[in-house]
């Protein structure tokens, strides 16, 4: 049932966005320096070969202030937890590619952060639902050292999906897998598995 709640509140908000633009763009009158949103809608995207994940949608919506993200993905493996994380690259001036990849955030340059926004258990559909508002300068749950977000206009923005294996009977390593980049992870290690790379 909360899934479902969830759900239905993610594509709302989607749908009534949506609303205003065919293009998935929402922008408003000196966006750049004001607080009317740019929202951008892109499906997530299978990281090993580049094929848009059926069932999935993201959505990201930018301030001056904050951005705020939804994810909904499907075709997971039931009983397996996954994660969601915000990878921000706050210059992709310095991104050795366009879009900004992972191997950009080992350069200092670009100032990036990987932030955590939520973990969970996938259900026998195999599908998951995530939400977070991010505020410049906060770096909660960062796991890679970074200044968080900046310049929400102008980062670079990648919603991605990582999976942790089967959720583990131990509750402290399941809290490890809920909230941890590398949890709990099994033996061949966690993976990343999708991601939408919002640009500006």
């Amino acid at each position: 049932m909360k899934t479902r709640v969830i759900r239905s509140a993610i594509f709302g908000c989607a749908a009534v966005l949506a609303s205003f633009t065919l293009s998935g763009l929402v922008t408003g009158q000196n966006a750049g320096t004001d607080l009317v949103p740019t929202v951008s809608f892109l499906p997530e995207r299978l990281t090993s070969n580049g094929a848009i994940v059926y069932r999935s949608a993201t959505m990201l919506v930018r301030t001056r202030n904050n951005v705020a993200a939804t994810i909904h993905t499907s075709g997971l493996i039931p009983g397996n937890v996954y994660t969601a994380w915000f990878a921000i690259f706050n210059d992709p001036r310095y991104c050795a590619t366009t879009p900004c990849t992972a191997a950009d955030l080992s350069n200092p340059a670009v100032q990036g952060s990987l932030i955590s926004f939520g973990g969970q258990i996938a259900g026998l559909d195999g599908a998951a639902d995530f939400a977070e508002v991010r505020a410049v300068g906060d770096t909660t749950n960062a796991q890679i050292a970074g200044p968080g977000l900046l310049d929400p206009r102008r980062a670079h923005i990648h919603l991605a999906v990582r999976n942790h294996g089967p959720a583990s009977a131990d509750p402290a390593t399941l809290q490890q897998q809920l909230t941890m980049f590398n949890g709990g992870c099994p033996p061949g290690g966690c993976v990343t598995i999708q991601a939408a790379a919002h640009m500006p």
